[in-house]
């Protein structure tokens, strides 16, 4: 059964795979420059792994990051797209009293539980992201006074929101091993951000080089502030956005109970005729694609 619910997951998300994983976006240059050519090697072998894999693959791939992202299970989607089968057909069943047009719209509801997931799995990497600022912020400002970054590690822990990355990064370099660099690195590893990633290079040049670098850390959590100011007004324009779409969308479909209501003759040439049924199979169709387009114009700054 769950075999037989992600093929016809595929099926429908291929639809919208173009706007989600065959889309590159022009990249923003961040403040500070430091290390651009190792986080470029990054993202190259990132991508050359990824392109490697077939659609079926990226798509899956992709579903699994999103809801383990958004804080769930693979088993809370699975169930959560059966429910929108199920209620799909009896939308369907509802608005078309046609048995064909109902399993149509099960099937044209199927993506929504991604759609739902992608949005919360934003919501959660945002407040993430918040939080992760505000810990660098409060380490960088003691590493700038002491120039010790375990000191400076160790006695922000209790002011943390998530300090257990951080808690195990000094326990690793206290009683593990005492190779600063490698713990650095294995604390990038754990928190997928860019700005992050930026901050842990510039700290292994410090330990590398020089201490001086360290100065340059403020510019990369004042960064990783700017972007959150643009997106807090971003915001605004996606729920005006999603609102506009879920508008049409009601508009789109409610025409044809009233017209069931108001006029029963005409209501049964479209849902009864071929070519009524295959008008309203291309609105669910568009409806979909229509989705994933909105979640691609509402992709986070």
């Amino acid at each position: 059964m769950q075999n037989i619910i992600c093929f016809i997951v595929f099926v429908l998300l291929a639809l919208g795979g173009f706007f989600i994983f065959g889309v590159k976006l022009p990249k923003k240059k961040n403040i500070v420059s430091i290390s651009k050519a190792t986080a470029k090697d990054k993202r190259k072998r990132v991508d050359e792994k990824f392109s490697k894999l077939s659609l079926t693959e990226k798509i899956y791939i992709g579903i699994k990051d999103t809801v383990e992202m958004s804080g769930f299970k693979m088993n809370t989607f699975w169930f959560a797209v059966a429910l929108s089968m199920f209620a799909g057909i009896g939308l369907g069943k509802f608005l078309f009293s046609d048995n064909l047009l109902a399993i149509a719209t099960g099937f044209a509801v199927l993506p929504m539980p991604y759609i739902v997931f992608k949005v919360r799995a934003r919501w959660y990497i945002r407040n993430r992201d918040e939080q992760l600022e505000s810990s660098m912020n409060l380490i960088t400002n003691s590493y700038l006074g002491c120039n010790d970054i375990i000191k400076a590690v160790n006695e922000n822990l209790d002011k943390l929101d998530s300090p257990k990355p951080f808690a195990e990064f000094v326990t690793d370099v206290t009683l593990i091993d005492s190779n600063i660099k490698r713990a650095l690195m294995k604390l990038e590893v754990k928190i997928k951000n860019k700005y992050f990633s930026e901050w842990i290079d510039i700290l292994v040049l410090a330990q590398e080089k020089s201490g001086d670098y360290r100065f340059i850390l403020p510019a990369v959590v004042q960064s990783m502030n700017d972007a959150k100011r643009l997106q807090i007004e971003a915001d605004t324009v996606m729920m005006a956005v999603w609102r506009d779409y879920f508008t049409s969308v009601i508009l789109s479909f409610s025409i044809i109970p009233l017209l069931k209501w108001s006029n029963a003759t005409w209501f049964d040439i479209l849902v009864g005729s071929a070519v009524g049924k295959i008008l309203i199979i291309l609105m669910l169709i568009m409806t979909v694609i229509s989705a994933f387009i909105t979640l691609k114009v509402n992709k986070p700054l």
